[in-house]
Formats: structure tokens, sequence, C-alpha cells
């Protein structure tokens, strides 16, 4: 049970990494995504946030990938990654409700793909992941050193920069690019 529980943990973790990452290579193309959510009537007082918005949550998914990742069995990590699962749980679900067919920006730039049931599932899956993820792991089945725990500090902020980077790459090829490179492909 713990490899079980130590792989949802891994697994969730490098997906916030990515997803985080992505988001700050287009933080106004994300802010574009959570303007969905605003109700019209606030929309004009906090439209000009929109990217602060966007930084916010792209920095929480880098944050708490890293820690996850770093530090497996501190426990309220865990809960942590389940509240964001379902926050995104139910963006998704409101998402495929209210907008249909609009981008979601869930990766960044690294995804063309619109709010949809494969979205929703996709959102849901990762929630059942993070329930799985909230398994006990004890500090005695995971011994990390003090050198482990920073490289994979390192490797996380190396997921990150990457996931960053090939976002901005994507954002520059433009939309021609992006079909030939990944034909049919949904991320």
């Amino acid at each position: 049970m713990t490899v079980a529980v130590l792989g949802a943990k891994s697994a969730i973790a490098v997906l916030l990494l990515i997803a985080g990452g992505a988001k700050v290579a287009d933080l106004r193309g994300f802010g574009a995504a959570i303007r969905l959510f605003v109700p019209a009537a606030l929309l004009p007082r906090v439209a000009g946030q929109l990217t602060v918005a966007a930084a916010a949550v792209a920095c929480a998914e880098l944050a708490t990938g890293a820690a996850s990742l770093c530090w497996p069995a501190v426990g309220w990590l865990n809960l942590t990654v389940l509240a964001l699962a379902c926050g995104f749980a139910i963006v998704a679900g409101v998402g495929y409700v209210r907008h249909r067919g609009r981008p979601c920006r869930c990766y960044g730039a690294l995804t063309r793909r619109s709010f949809g049931l494969r979205t929703v599932g996709q959102a849901l899956v990762l929630v059942a992941a993070a329930v799985l993820a909230t398994g006990s792991v004890r500090p005695a089945d995971i011994q990390l050193g003090l050198a482990a725990h920073l490289l994979l500090l390192a490797a996380a902020g190396a997921v990150a920069a990457a996931a960053a980077t090939a976002a901005k790459a994507l954002l520059t090829s433009g939309p021609e690019t992006v079909a030939e490179v990944r034909p049919g492909m949904a991320v």
C-alpha cells in the first residue's frame, strides 16, 4: 500500500509542478481563463487583478507540488493536495456546464483542450489519486536525508522550469507549428 500512496503523491506532485510552471509562462492567458469564473458584476473591479490571481494559483501549485514531492511524509500536505484536486474538479465541472468549448488552460499553453467531459473525467481521476495520496506513510518508510530532500527540490524546480520553457516555446511558435508537432494530441 505504501508504494501506491507514494506513487499517487509523486504523480500529483509532478502534475502540479507541470501545471504551475506552464501557467507561469503565460499568466495573461491563464488570467483569461480565470475571467470566465468571475461574476459579470465584479469583473470591472477585478479585471486588473486577474494576472495576480493567475500568479497566485500558479505559485500555489508550484509550492504544493514541490513540498509534496520533497516531503512526502508530511500529512497536512496531503489535505492541501486533496483540496486543490477538489477545486480543480469543481472548476472543471462548472467550466463544462457554463463554458463548454472554451479553453481551460489547466496546463497553461501546454494544452489546447477546452472544458468538456474529458476535462471533468481527468479532474475526477486526480481527486481519486489525491484521496489515495492521503494514505499515511510512516517517516520510517521514507528515510531521506538532507541531500535527498535538496535533490528532490532541485528536480521539482527542473520540472517546473521545463514546463515553463515548453509552454513559452509553444506560445511563440504559433498554432500552425503546434498542429504540425502534435497532431491529434490532447494534453
